[in-house]
């Protein structure tokens, strides 16, 4: 029981090593766009999720419903997303992606893309195989923990 507790300290305190590492070495230096990565995070997360109530944004997010509204009203102001309303329950308010969004959102992600391939270039061909091997079992495993 002692051992199994160090190891998972262990993984806490690599993980939280790892995050911002990562962040530095590959997500701080992407390119600027017109919404902040917060914002384009969203946008990605309805894009990918579907039309869902903003509570379950909100929860997915980990962020209070009150500045997920904030955001919503951002991307709606930009024409990205559009907010509905439940018709059986009009207190459920959803979102969803628009055409513009889905548009918006696909230019980024091209844009990223190019960013990321340039930033990997400089590894071999055994270390980017290595990685997509190692960055799938970490999804599988991060899969279990929701």
């Amino acid at each position: 029981m002692e051992v199994f507790k160090l190891q998972k300290e262990k993984l806490a305190e690599n993980i939280i090593s790892f995050v911002p590492f990562m962040f530095k070495r590959i997500m701080k230096s992407f390119p600027n766009c017109e919404i902040s990565k917060q914002l384009f995070g969203l946008l990605h997360h309805i894009e990918k999720e579907g039309k869902k109530p903003m509570n379950y944004y909100s929860e997915k997010m980990m962020i209070p419903k009150s500045n997920l509204t904030v955001m919503a009203d951002k991307l709606i102001k930009m024409g990205l997303v559009q907010r509905d309303f439940d018709s059986v329950d009009r207190r459920i308010v959803t979102l969803e992606i628009t055409p513009k969004g889905l548009e918006y959102s696909d230019e980024y992600k091209g844009i990223v893309k190019g960013h990321m391939i340039k930033k990997l270039e400089v590894l071999e061909d055994e270390d980017a195989e290595r990685m997509n091997e190692l960055l799938e079992e970490l999804r599988a495993i991060f899969s279990k923990l929701e």
